[in-house]
């Protein structure tokens, strides 16, 4: 039995904006990766490589409407790529920024931010569009995350001791966790 596939032809108004939301996912694996090697270096490039996805994460949303190009698969395709390079990217990246161990705090209120993301995505793309954005966006809250490690790791980690930076970032980790899962509503911009 031969398998025959249909291919819809697509012009490339549809493939640019998908091809930048992969970029956005590109960078955020790339990010993951780097951080692994946990120098000081890498842990830079890496938190700056997230503020990159943040850039490319705008960009995709903005080529889909010019191009006439939305569509209910590129809204999801975005948020799941959001949840790599805003959900998991930035937690390995602090995570690798040079702490001696993870203790159960760290780890609760990691999975706290990863999974009040995830909700947050979900939230949105079953919401209905009504000129509000509802809860903090896990973009902004990805890059709140990854800018703090980079101003840490290039300003602060030689006058602050590790116990004081982890209380920071744990507490900054909570807030940001509880203002993707809340409800206050703020109007879009044009």
């Amino acid at each position: 039995m031969m398998l025959k596939f249909k291919f819809k032809e697509r012009n490339l108004s549809h493939i640019v904006p998908n091809a930048i939301t992969f970029a956005n996912m590109a960078l955020g694996v790339i990010a993951i990766y780097l951080s692994m090697g946990a120098t000081v270096d890498k842990i830079k490039a890496a938190a700056a490589i997230i503020l990159i996805a943040g850039a490319a994460d705008k960009l995709d949303g903005f080529a889909a409407k010019k191009l006439g190009s939305v569509s209910e698969f590129g809204k999801e395709l975005d948020s799941l790529c959001d949840l790599v390079s805003f959900g998991v990217a930035p937690i390995l990246v602090w995570w690798n920024m040079g702490m001696d161990s993870l203790n159960f705090a760290v780890c609760t209120v990691s999975l706290l931010y990863i999974g009040a993301g995830a909700y947050r995505l979900a939230r949105f793309n079953l919401g209905k569009d009504k000129g509000y954005i509802v809860g903090l966006p896990i973009t902004i809250a990805g890059m709140a995350m990854a800018g703090k490690v980079l101003i840490d790791i290039s300003f602060r980690l030689e006058y602050i001791t590790k116990t004081i930076l982890m209380l920071e970032n744990l507490g900054l980790t909570l807030l940001l966790s509880l203002l993707m899962a809340s409800s206050f509503k703020i109007k879009r911009p044009l």
